[in-house]
């Protein structure tokens, strides 16, 4: 995959690659239609992260990552349901959750022991729709759901405590019945504990997970910068 494809967005999908390699390699199951689980990356722009992951799992040719949003290629932007591993076409924010909530209640419906994993930005709850989802969520008990909120510091116009602060979120989430967990997002164990307490909570879960937008690459990293050209990093 090239750091100098113009149309990736690379700084958000290096801060979700712990996070969906936890999720897709260590807790996602992928059995029968009575205990498959489902990952919705509602931040769908964050895709490259999760292709790399599911050509990890050798679901996607590796050959491909380097081809995406080639017209030729079957990686576009955003996930799209005919990507093998991908459960649901991402894109709009706000949407995800939506569709977590309406598959978690199916799923209760059907005594289905599936969970769903909904990946969420920060930026993201800003959305109202994610509001609506989530005070149902709460409603319901649906405890086979969990989101995690890839808590980057930024978003589309600039970082999050610039737009709206975000450090009231958590308070907001347990005043309206979910379960609320921290994590470090760029620690596979420390994901993996809070995994495990949304897992065995009696309620939905939301993990914040902290992390530093385009982490591992110096030239973007906790900065608002989107892509790399000829060595030069550019918003």
């Amino acid at each position: 995959m090239s750091l100098y494809n113009n149309d990736i967005h690379l700084g958000s999908s290096l801060s979700t690659v712990e996070i969906l390699t936890t999720i897709v390699l260590k807790f996602k199951r992928d059995g029968s239609s009575e205990d498959k689980d489902w990952l919705i990356l509602s931040k769908g722009h964050a895709a490259p992260a999760l292709y790399a992951v599911l050509a990890e799992k050798n679901l996607i040719p590796t050959n491909e990552l380097w081809k995406i949003q080639d017209i030729n290629s079957i990686l576009q932007g955003h996930p799209e349901i005919f990507i093998p591993g991908v459960d649901m076409s991402t894109g709009s924010l706000g949407q995800g959750l939506s569709f977590g909530v309406g598959v978690a209640e199916g799923l209760k419906m059907s005594r289905r022991n599936g969970r769903v994993y909904v990946i969420m930005g920060d930026g993201e709850q800003d959305e109202g729709q994610v509001w609506e989802a989530a005070t149902h969520a709460a409603s319901m008990k649906l405890n086979n759901l969990i989101s995690i909120v890839d808590a980057n510091g930024y978003q589309l116009d600039d970082a999050t405590e610039e737009i709206k602060p975000k450090h009231y979120l958590p308070e907001v989430w347990r005043a309206i019945g979910w379960n609320v967990v921290h994590c470090d997002g760029h620690d596979i164990i420390s994901i993996s504990y809070a995994l495990e307490n949304g897992i065995n909570s009696r309620k939905p879960t939301v993990i914040f997970a902290k992390t530093i937008r385009g982490k591992g690459l110096p030239l973007i990293e906790n900065s608002k910068k989107q892509k790399v050209n000829n060595g030069d990093a550019e918003e």
